[in-house]
């Protein structure tokens, strides 16, 4: 038997009193350590976190792919991470993610930044679809952190506007779904004045 094979977990995934034991102690640490986010009043735990919570239970995430999907004006990577049983290898979660510089608050981002954001949203990936139910245990959201850059502050152009130009801006900056919703919400007098609510139809049927 190899020596990796001989490294016993702290905590058993099938052992119930087990983890919940690991759940108490995922709340102290996380909290402890400040290994998770709060966005929008919830706590979301980050990659770190949820890397804790995989080792304590006999649990390693290996990075097998990493694709580069850029184009001409977009840095764009997609990666596959697998978590494997560290005793036996056996995988028991693949994730996938992707990271652009499309995305508000990746604009600035070098190319292994966007690079090594995928990878670590894909294991984060990987470990939620394992383990979430494991971080509502805690305390904490089953989604990590590095999935949630979206909603961390919403962008400067989503508010109420004065104007049917600059609401038509706002508009053609959306990069989703939740933005278009979002911004509507905030502008519903203006957009029943000057008949914009095609607008948002068309804007939401581009994306």
């Amino acid at each position: 038997m190899s020596e990796l094979q001989q490294i016993r977990p702290t905590y058993e995934l099938i052992n119930k009193d087990s983890l919940l034991s690991l759940s108490n102690e995922l709340a102290s640490l996380i909290k402890e350590k400040k290994l998770s986010t709060n966005i929008q009043g919830k706590q979301f735990v980050n990659v770190e976190g949820w890397g804790y919570a995989g080792a304590a239970i006999g649990l390693i995430p290996i990075i097998t792919e990493v694709k580069d999907l850029s184009k001409e004006n977009e840095l764009k990577y997609w990666a596959t991470c697998e978590v494997r049983n560290i005793a036996t290898g056996q995988v028991v979660s693949i994730g996938h993610a992707i990271c652009s510089n499309k995305e508000r608050t990746k604009r600035s981002f070098d190319e292994y930044a966007i690079c090594s954001m995928a990878q670590t949203r894909a294991e984060g990936k990987a470990y939620r679809l394992l383990l979430g139910w494991l971080m509502k245990a805690a305390g904490f959201e089953a989604t990590p952190a590095e999935e949630m850059d979206f909603a961390k502050e919403p962008a400067p152009y989503i508010k109420k506007h004065s104007t049917k130009e600059d609401l038509t801006t706002a508009i053609d900056f959306c990069e989703n779904v939740q933005e278009l919703k979002h911004l509507y919400e905030l502008n519903q007098d203006l957009i029943k004045k000057e008949k914009l609510a095609e607008l948002f139809t068309n804007a939401k049927n581009n994306l």
